[in-house]
């Protein structure tokens, strides 16, 4: 256990309360939004940290952030680990950043405990998880993983019309002294560190998670549209009102997609155009976000979401197409079981949990050999400025990360 022993949690916390003083908001959350000026900033703050302790630092072209620490065979696939750094608009100071912060201190631990691998370890901090300026998120995993082509993920706009190539340059510029690498290489296995972001670790007065698996999720776009008529003078029998109808089908959907505590279905954007208060909405655009642990009951819930809306839709016209798909998946057994081992041999209160929110570690099951490590938020709150973690929480996680790195990678 000289890994976990050589954890400094304190330094772990410094590290989490420096990196949250970029994009912070005054209520206490973080605002870095991809490929923004903060996130570059935060990426040469993990920069420099990786630079004190001697790593090698590498950017691949969609700016997937590594810092690698040698193993005594270099030619040996590494093991990765590590999560995002950036956020929601309103988000958290842990959401994605301890899964890269902990990575850090993980290579560190080793390091003053005097502890070789054969295999080199990797942090690394993937670009775009979120989403919530470029959608869908995941793109930096996606794009390691060769499961959406690069062309497709540059070209993708945010609503200010600015595309991923346009702002790629200031993401790679952050990091002037890092080398360049190809997207994608072979990984002996990948291990994500992460906030829970929900109850169920409290609840049950536990320190760690062992996450099995991520349920599968559906990212939906639904376009409304009806005609600019004057609020005062438009009698309702002779309105096309899209906010309107766009509200019926919300609670149709929500009426039928909310069946059981399963079933997760969420609105999150609306855009009304032309916006403006004493004229008839002539079109709106909303997202959906539906959930479920089983794959083919969500691909149930999917099909069912145009006959919904054509049955709440009276004189407006609508389309719906799906932006992104994800199965549920299950991890590998080998590091869900090495994730539980380490747990337990810490000493540390420990249960199996599936992860109701997407992870970056989903799209590297399609690759290698995956698992996560989850530790308790408070009240279960996350993409939320009043997201918290405790000290000895993060520390406890970070423990049982070292020791499982160090066990996937002895060869």
């Amino acid at each position: 256990m000289k890994a976990a022993a050589a954890i400094d949690g304190e330094r772990l916390w410094r590290r989490h309360m420096a990196l949250a003083e970029i994009g912070a908001t005054g209520k206490g959350g973080v605002n870095r939004q991809a490929l923004g000026a903060d996130e570059a900033r935060a990426r040469a703050l993990l920069a420099e940290w990786a630079g004190e302790r001697g790593y090698r630092v590498s950017v691949d072209g969609i700016s997937n952030l590594f810092v690698r620490r040698e193993g005594t065979d270099p030619a040996l696939a590494p093991v990765l680990t590590g999560s995002h750094i950036d956020s929601q608009p309103t988000g958290g100071r842990f959401d994605g950043a301890y899964g890269v912060l902990a990575a850090l201190e993980a290579l560190q631990a080793l390091d003053e405990a005097g502890i070789e691998t054969a295999r080199p370890i990797e942090a690394v901090a993937w670009l775009n998880e979120e989403g919530s300026r470029f959608a869908p998120g995941m793109m930096g995993s996606e794009a390691f993983c060769n499961l959406r082509p690069l062309d497709d993920i540059l070209a993708v706009t945010d609503r200010a019309g600015v595309s991923v190539a346009d702002e790629l340059p200031r993401a790679l510029a952050a990091t002037p002294g890092a080398e360049r690498r190809e997207i994608g290489f072979p990984v002996a296995a990948f291990v994500e560190a992460h906030i829970e972001q929900g109850p169920a670790l409290e609840r049950a007065g536990l320190p760690i998670g062992v996450v099995t698996g991520i349920q599968g999720v559906r990212r939906m776009r639904v376009r409304v549209t009806g005609e600019e008529a004057h609020a005062g003078t438009t009698p309702p029998s002779a309105r096309r009102d899209a906010l309107w109808e766009a509200a019926r089908m919300i609670d149709a959907l929500q009426r039928n997609i909310h069946r059981t505590e399963e079933h997760r279905f969420t609105v999150g954007m609306m855009e009304i155009r032309p916006n403006v208060p004493s004229v008839v909405a002539s079109e709106v655009l909303f997202s959906i976000d539906i959930r479920h642990p089983d794959s083919d009951t969500l691909a149930r819930l999917e099909a069912g979401v145009a006959a919904i809306c054509r049955g709440a839709s009276l004189a407006c016209d609508f389309e719906s197409w799906t932006i992104a798909a994800s199965p549920s998946i299950r991890f590998d057994d080998r590091v869900v079981d090495t994730v539980e081992a380490a747990a337990a041999d810490l000493g540390l209160g420990h249960m199996r949990i599936f992860s109701g929110a997407g992870h970056d570690a989903r799209q590297l099951s399609h690759v290698c050999p995956t698992g996560m490590i989850f530790v308790p938020c408070e009240g279960g709150i996350s993409h939320n400025e009043a997201e918290n973690a405790t000290p000895a929480d993060l520390a406890d996680g970070a423990r049982v990360l070292a020791e499982t790195l160090v066990r996937l990678a002895a060869g």
